[in-house]
């Protein structure tokens, strides 16, 4: 965010901020609510920003919740407000004034409106009298041609267009040469609203080719008609004149392929034959209307330009190669050459676009447009070399858009570029984006990988020197404050990011060749023994190389070095190898490399129990060996079910376990209650998943009830994990709900502000047939709503649900009196929602106020 974005919203906060007392003002029972988060400015500044809403419990029908208040302030005092008599006012000003301002520029703009109205009748009343001058001595067909022209002043009807068209296609010989003029004079101005209609007659006609050329060309430099002009300007592009020409670019470009929207694509009919002609005919005029546009400070102008170039680019391949420094410089220098557009904050759109220019240019000449670029990292901003190295991924969307190949020229300056900048950049934002890069583009980069193999190699080697520079500076500093403390810890990940994709690179370059895997491995050979990290970051990747058995025989040797290393990092490193090698080739492996693997399960580091705890999913053991593994993560559940560190570990190895080596003989012991009491000291919060998973395990033994009951309790819990907690509800036996029916209503009624949760201890105690308690905790929840106005239809419907869960239960015990006194209940309930909805249908209209008429209900 930049400082003119943190400004806007400081200024919306302050206007938010007299808008709430104008509301406090107002009414005692008003109040102002935020339905969304509070980010940081408003945290930074303490002022009023977020998805505010004005709300008040007197209050039938609702309102809209925005970042603007007055907005949604107007939208409630429209809707409820007005109709009110349970006021209290509290003191001046308060929300008149904020209404009569409104009143007042509601006034004002009635005032244009009725002004411009008058002044387009006199116009029309003008156009009347020329063309009642034009009637004197015409022939009648002439004159009904006339009487359509009036027709369309006056209705703009399509039939009156298509009657003025049509007559002048069929009987061009009633258009006089005084008609004729007048039709050049509608053609030249607006104000008729019939353009498209006179240059159409003009053209069936025959008029002069030249005049109704620059006709056309004029309706393109006022954006007027451009559809119909444009055609026209197609047929002969050589009678323009180049000053008209330059000046209808942005119209032409228009037609041909408008910048994408902000929001959403829709779907565009583009036209690039108009612009095409005019090209041929008059390359330099475009140019420089393109030219002009790139200029701009105006982002839309410059954005016009650029689609200029994407449309004109694949006839004129020295077009990008002309424009390349202009985009350059505006890139780089968008904060000062481009104006604050709020149709484009913080000019993503405008920069987005003269990134993908400078895309093209790099798949049509990569090496001159590469070395503009680098010409202009020198001396720029932090932002200004972020966009710059931005253009570098821009050319792999337009790979996975399937637009272009990347040729070997291409991708060999892209990733020489990419290993320049991840070697000497400092730049936090360069960073990330190389990280992107190296995300979505290194597939497409994967064969210039294999033609400098040791330049990726060596560039996973320098970032590893740069992580050791760089813990070596953090050691030395005192006394950081934890922003300091978080901010290298980014940058540490950042490094430590880069380095493992070009490891990952390094690998999937080298795979399925020989000669490259053979390097690959030589290289992760000769590396120091204290250089650690490097060496376990290649032994990770070399799961690529081992795709095959002579890959296998090649890495074998490190393979098995890593499993028995001194280096923790390496341990860890081989047995996630392992675990992605596959089960074709832990076939092959010889037994002593699993022999090997085994053991780490009982390593006392806990980087490598770890990883190879999370191999072991995906690793076929033989018996002998599968019995040591059963045994080692037995043990581990058992040390970690002792301390408060690592639950997510802890849960994993848990629910390897029921998958992989309980059998149902341990679970009807004490297996799965020993995992239910270490299940119910450890948070839910964050791993219902897992604990989903485990559950049909467990379900059946007691005390899984008590798991529910804790999960449901859990305040930290979000609602988006509520369904995984009732998931776990579902699954308890009838006859458990049955003897704990009073436990869970009481869960029920702790819990009532959470409505799933009720609604799912209702259904599993109604499933059960515990109708009573399914009775009371339905009630629990219904009593628990506020009884005010704007909850009464919410209420109401839990009433509903309530009369449901009775009726249910009346049935099941077979009370006849008591089901009719339940359907006349339930019937009243529904009379009064359906009154309730017809009272206030319109003030409760989706719609803010502003968008419509209140009936004063």
């Amino acid at each position: 965010m930049n400082e003119a974005e943190f400004e806007r919203h400081v200024r919306t906060g302050e206007r938010n901020k007299q808008i709430l007392e104008l509301v406090h003002n107002w009414c005692s029972h008003a109040e102002v609510r935020n339905h969304g988060g509070t980010g940081l400015i408003a945290q930074y500044t303490g002022l009023p920003l977020g998805m505010l809403g004005m709300h008040c419990d007197h209050a039938p029908a609702g309102g809209v919740a925005g970042w603007y208040l007055e907005v949604g302030v107007l939208d409630f005092y429209d809707r409820n407000c007005v109709h009110c008599d349970k006021r209290q006012a509290v003191r001046l000003p308060n929300l008149i004034q904020l209404v009569g301002e409104r009143d007042r520029e509601v006034a004002r703009r009635k005032e244009e409106s009725e002004r411009a109205q008058a002044a387009a009748a006199a116009a029309r009343d003008a156009r009347k009298r020329r063309r009642d001058a034009l009637r004197v001595s015409q022939s009648a067909a002439t004159c009904a041609l006339l009487d359509d022209l009036e027709a369309l002043d006056n209705s703009r009807s399509k039939d009156a267009r298509t009657r003025v068209v049509e007559t002048a296609r069929l009987a061009p010989e009633i258009l006089t040469p005084p008609i004729v003029e007048y039709f050049f004079e509608l053609a030249a101005s607006d104000a008729g609203g019939c353009q498209a209609e006179a240059l159409d007659v003009l053209r069936h006609v025959g008029a002069d080719a030249k005049r109704l050329t620059a006709a056309a060309l004029n309706c393109l430099v006022h954006h007027n008609s451009i559809d119909t002009a444009a055609r026209i300007v197609t047929v002969n592009p050589s009678l323009a004149e180049e000053a008209a020409v330059e000046a209808a670019v942005p119209a032409l470009v228009g037609l041909a392929s408008p910048p994408r929207p902000q929001f959403g694509d829709r779907e565009r009919h583009l036209q690039p034959e108009p612009l095409l002609a005019v090209f041929a005919a008059w390359p330099e005029p475009v140019n420089r209307g393109i030219q002009r546009l790139l200029d701009s400070r105006q982002s839309y102008r410059i954005r016009i330009g650029t689609a200029a170039l994407k449309v004109l680019s694949p006839v004129d391949p020295y077009l990008l190669g002309r424009f390349a420094k202009t985009l350059v410089a505006k890139l780089v220098r968008a904060h000062l050459l481009i104006d604050e557009d709020e149709a484009d904050r913080e000019l993503n759109m405008v920069c987005s676009d003269l990134q993908r220019s400078l895309a093209a240019a790099l798949l049509q000449e990569p090496m001159a447009t590469d070395q503009l670029i680098a010409d202009f990292f020198e001396g720029a901003s932090s932002e200004g070399e972020a966009r710059l190295a931005r253009v570098y991924e821009e050319v792999f969307r337009f790979t996975y858009r399937g637009k272009e190949t990347l040729t070997d020229t291409v991708a060999g300056v892209v990733l020489s570029r990419i290993v320049r900048l991840a070697s000497t950049s400092h730049n936090d934002k360069v960073l990330t984006e190389i990280i992107q890069m190296l995300r979505t583009g290194s597939s497409d980069l994967l064969g210039a990988a294999r033609q400098a193999l040791d330049v990726v190699l060596g560039a996973a080697a320098l970032l590893d020197d740069r992580l050791e520079a760089f813990d070596g500076e953090q050691k030395l500093k005192a006394n950081t404050t934890p922003l300091q403390a978080l901010e290298a810890q980014n940058a540490r990940s950042t490094l430590y990011y880069i380095r493992e994709s070009f490891s990952d690179m390094a690998a999937k370059a080298a795979q399925g060749d020989r000669l490259a895997t053979q390097s690959y491995v030589e290289f992760l050979g000769r590396i120091d023994e204290s250089r650690s990290g490097l060496s376990s970051a290649l032994l990770k990747e070399s799961h690529h190389l081992i795709a095959t058995p002579e890959g296998l025989n090649l890495v074998l040797p490190e393979l098995y070095a890593g499993l028995v290393g001194a280096s923790t990092l390496e341990r860890a490193a081989a047995a996630k190898t392992l675990g992605e090698a596959g089960k074709e080739r832990i076939a092959d492996l010889p037994e002593l490399v699993l022999e090997a693997f085994v053991l780490l399960l009982r390593d006392p580091y806990v980087i490598v129990h770890k990883a190879a705890t999370t191999a072991l999913g995906n690793i076929p053991l033989p018996p002998h060996l599968e019995q040591s593994a059963d045994s080692a993560l037995l043990q581990l559940i058992l040390v970690y079910s002792s301390g408060k560190d690592a639950e997510d570990f802890l849960l994993r190895c848990m629910q390897l376990y029921l998958h992989r080596f309980a059998d149902e003989r341990q679970l009807r012991g004490e297996l799965a209650t020993v995992f239910i009491r270490i299940l119910n000291r450890v948070s839910a919060s964050r791993e219902l998943r897992e604990l989903n998973s485990m559950s049909k395990f467990l379900k059946d033994e007691p005390e899984y009830v008590d798991l529910v009951i804790r999960v449901f309790e859990d305040e930290d819990v979000s609602d988006y994990g509520e369904e995984d907690a009732m998931e776990l509800a579902y699954l308890i036996p009838d006859e458990q709900v049955l003897k704990r029916a009073d436990d869970l209503v009481k869960v029920a009624v702790r819990r009532h502000g959470r409505a799933l949760y009720v609604g799912a201890i209702v259904e599993i105690l109604t499933r059960a047939g515990a109708w009573a308690q399914a009775v009371t905790a339905a009630k629990a929840s219904w009593e628990h709503l506020p009884d005010t106005v704007p909850m009464r239809r919410v209420k109401w419907v839990g009433q509903l649900q309530l009369v449901a869960v009775q009726f249910e239960a009346a049935v099941a015990t077979g009370d006849e009196a008591r089901l009719t006194a339940l359907k006349s209940e339930w019937e009243g309930l529904e009379k009064a929602l359906q009154e309730d909805e017809k009272l206030y249908a319109e003030r409760r209209n989706p719609l803010p106020s502003f968008f419509r008429t209140h009936s004063g209900s």
